[in-house]
């Protein structure tokens, strides 16, 4: 009996819970490797890179390094390197192999150059044992000793502050080796005449990709923001991070014009609060940190005309002024149209939709004075808000696939999954995207994974909590950045819930065979599964029998259904990071005497999206059986509605 009251109180406040039995598991098969590589040169400091495309929902915790092959002189070569821990290209992209060239070194002992000819094997290792493996063939590395720097003359000419001079020669330095540097001397002339004399600043110069090119940035903390003009010479060394330093040539002449920073456009011309705006010019730079003075602002001086008729005066003492958010390159900066959370209400410029028109002027600054840029005129328009959520699978979601029986289909099982967000949140301005959205500075980011991480076999839950208005329930949705993932301290303090996300391994909870006394199981589940699902006898779906094999009918229904769960409990956990379930009682001017209201319906209504986890069985998830696809009930679409309307 203690049972059934514990499951009963899961549904009610997770939407799931499940204490079902585990995934048998399949014979292991390695997975084939490609391994991108194009390191040629190596000297004593150098890691080396292994590049494994493919590997994006691969979990490996270790790999080997096998090198096989000959020195220079004939003599055999067969080194292994282990590799503790592997990496990752991004928090999504493909794995990374990176070995230190130690033992090779010791090996070959170059004195002063030394060769490696042969093939480069990489293994992948669970806890299992070795998951994947491949081999580069022929491969040549060039071991040496001695690592002097040779850069071709540079012409400065007419440049802007923060430029990145594009250089060429020899030798330059990868930065897991160390750093290429020039030594800078000279004398600086300001446009208003005073001067400053650079006496053997060094500036490192920024690896670019390849051995024989680099770029020589102007730092604007040695050179400042200042229109004028430089003349003087230029040192080159190598400095490995080991310490040995490499001495290089020397250039006696070079010089270059600084000229005005200037903004030019604005794109796009208009975005919602949150949205990144990139700012193209020539000239920006970064605010720099405390062992520096220097940075940029943007003032904004005319009008706003709010679209509810109000007209916002920014002229004179008026003018807005606010730093980029991020500087990207002298060239381009991005800012988020911003807003603020004042008191459970938004201020700043995208609290609200409206126009603004006028001019935008990038202001320099540093130790030694304030430079005014060049003007772009126009119009913003500031759009209503538009709510980005990122669907981030993670690798336990490939792995959890294996146990229904369908990782061979992922992609399909992805694509209905998109399918069904999008339709939820149909005429509502809220966008899915699976890749990490570059766009916009602030959007919610839905993890889906495997296992419920908190052992209460959950199928998702909302853990966001923002402890600025003093309440979990994010009413009005003021904050566009929630994280349906990881732990959320303040969530484990109110509901004893610290994990957020999807967990589709619980999903076997509606299994009539697996849960026999479970009275929410269902027939259909297992009757679509069965043929997958080794737990259930079945046989994996095989990549060589979707989409034209004899199955495929079979195959159809499980991506229908595994797809249209996941993307209903996405649906659902999102609509709770966005205020729901809504009543009246939500809404209050004071934050700290507000009761949140309910967290789903009060009442069960047939498709409803916001039900509790009893009130929705599974073929109302699955949409079987004339049931779904499930809905926002009136009162909460026309709150999703008012906070979110599509332009």
């Amino acid at each position: 009996m203690r049972w059934i009251v514990v499951l009963t109180s899961l549904f009610m406040f997770s939407c799931a819970s499940d204490d079902g039995p585990n995934t048998t598991t399949n014979e292991r098969v390695t997975i084939p490797l490609i391994i991108n590589f194009d390191q040629e040169v190596a000297v004593t400091t150098s890691v080396l890179t292994f590049e494994l495309p493919g590997t994006e929902r691969v979990v490996a915790n270790s790999a080997e390094v096998v090198f096989m092959g000959a020195d220079g002189l004939g003599n055999a070569v067969n080194v292994t390197e282990f590799i503790e821990k592997t990496e990752r290209n991004g928090d999504q992209g493909s794995l990374l192999v990176k070995a230190h060239v130690d033992q090779l070194w010791s090996v070959l002992q170059p004195s002063p150059n030394a060769v490696f000819t042969g093939d480069i094997q990489i293994r992948l290792i669970d806890e299992i044992g070795v998951l994947g493996e491949g081999t580069l063939s022929g491969r040549r590395i060039d071991f040496k000793s001695q690592f002097p720097p040779t850069i071709n003359p540079i012409d400065g000419g007419a440049v802007f502050v923060n430029q990145r001079i594009e250089i060429s020669g020899e030798n330059f330095l990868r930065p897991d080796e160390g750093q290429s540097l020039a030594k800078v001397s000279g004398l600086l002339t300001l446009d208003d005449g005073n001067t400053r004399s650079i006496n053997d600043e060094e500036i490192v110069i920024q690896w670019d990709g390849n051995r024989t090119r680099a770029r020589l940035p102007l730092d604007p903390g040695l050179f400042g923001v200042q229109v004028g003009s430089f003349e003087g010479s230029l040192v080159f060394e190598n400095v490995l991070s080991s310490g040995a330093r490499f001495a290089g040539n020397t250039q006696s002449s070079f010089s270059f014009d600084i000229q005005p920073t200037f903004l030019a456009s604005l794109t796009p011309n208009a975005g919602s609060r949150g949205q990144r705006i990139g700012f193209n010019g020539r000239g920006f730079v970064a605010n720099a940190d405390n062992s520096r003075y220097y940075g940029m602002i943007f003032r904004f001086e005319g009008e706003f005309v709010l679209d509810s008729g109000s007209r916002i005066d920014l002229t004179g003492d008026k003018a807005l002024e606010r730093a980029p958010d991020q500087v990207f390159s002298e060239e381009e900066a991005g800012m988020a149209v911003w807003y603020e959370i004042d008191g459970g209400k938004l201020t700043g410029l995208g609290a609200e939709p409206g126009s603004f028109e006028g001019t935008i002027t990038p202001i320099l600054f540093d130790a030694w004075g304030e430079q005014i840029g060049l003007s772009y005129g126009g119009e913003f328009r500031v759009l209503p808000t538009k709510q980005i959520v990122h669907i981030k699978y993670l690798p336990a979601f490939s792995k959890a696939l294996e146990k229904f029986g369908v990782q061979n289909v992922e992609v399909d099982i992805r694509r209905r999954v998109q399918e069904v967000v999008s339709l939820a949140y149909e005429g509502i301005h809220v966008e899915f995207r699976e890749t990490k959205p570059t766009d916009f500075v602030d959007f919610a980011t839905i993890e889906i994974g495997g296992p419920d991480p908190s052992g209460g076999g959950k199928f998702g839950y909302d853990n966001t909590c923002n402890n600025s208005l003093r309440r979990c329930k994010d009413t009005d949705n003021l904050f566009l950045g929630d994280y349906l993932g990881g732990i959320n301290a303040a969530s484990a303090n109110e509901f004893e819930t610290p994990y957020g996300g999807v967990f589709i391994e619980s999903f076997d909870y509606f299994s009539k065979i697996l849960t026999p006394s479970n009275q929410d199981a269902s027939d259909s589940f297992d009757d679509i599964l069965k043929p997958f699902m080794p737990a259930l006898g079945g046989d994996p779906v095989r990549g060589t029998e979707w989409p034209d094999g004899p199955r495929s009918e079979q195959i159809a229904q499980a991506i229908h259904m595994v797809g249209s769960v996941i993307g209903n409990t996405i649906a659902h956990e999102v609509g709770h990071s966005l205020g729901l379930a809504f009543f009246v009682l939500d809404r209050c001017t004071n934050p700290d005497n507000c009761e949140p209201g309910p967290f789903h319906n009060t009442v069960d209504r047939e498709n409803a999206m916001m039900d509790s986890g009893g009130d929705r069985p599974f073929e109302e998830r699955a949409e079987l059986d004339g049931l779904g696809p499930a809905r926002f009930v009136e009162q909460n679409r026309n709150y999703l509605l008012d906070i979110l309307p599509v332009p």
